[in-house]
């Protein structure tokens, strides 16, 4: 098991390869002239280092908050190579709304500073499961593990493979508490 945690508590971070998070909102364009335009390589160049070469999902709300489709405009392009086009040529009432996009990205671009703790093993699968409480795992690790976790990761201790993955039943699975039967 591996725990997410704010960057903040001054605990050793392992940033985990396979996590994704979001980056900070961005706004590059005003739905002036042709359209809203926030495209993903002016991004990089305006942001160094805040977005990843290679995001793996792009999101886009308008400044208020709404998705595209809620905000009732006709998205032509939103990905993760181009980033987003909204033309307003392509809008029943011929405007598109002012929109900010995010990127999934692994750490270290995401929006708030997060960590990963070392992987625990706390003991073997018994007769009733194999327990991982948060609580037990403190107990062993005192100091190592933040006060309040974001994220839980679960994995088999031989391959590493994604708990979820694995086709066994979950029962629990929380920032509290990870049950295995």
């Amino acid at each position: 098991m591996i725990i997410c945690c704010h960057d903040q508590n001054g605990l050793q971070c392992y940033h985990h390869t396979n996590f994704q998070c979001w980056t900070q909102w961005f706004d590059i364009d005003n739905p002036s002239g042709n359209g809203d335009v926030d495209n993903l390589n002016r991004l990089q160049r305006r942001y160094p280092g805040k977005v990843c070469p290679n995001p793996s999902d792009i999101e886009a709300r308008t400044l208020s908050g709404l998705t595209p489709q809620k905000a009732g405009d006709i998205i032509k392009i939103s990905d993760t190579n181009t980033g987003l086009i909204c033309r307003k040529r392509d809008q029943p009432d011929r405007r598109c709304a002012d929109y900010k996009v995010r990127f999934s990205c692994p750490p270290p671009y995401c929006a708030d500073t997060v960590c990963w703790t070392r992987w625990y093993d706390r003991d073997d699968p018994s007769g009733t499961g194999d327990w991982k409480t948060l609580t037990a795992l403190r107990n062993q690790n005192r100091g190592d593990i933040c006060k309040q976790p974001l994220y839980i990761e679960a994995v088999t201790a031989d391959t590493l493979t994604p708990a979820i993955n694995t086709g066994e039943i979950l029962c629990v699975q929380s920032n509290k508490r990870l049950y295995l039967p």
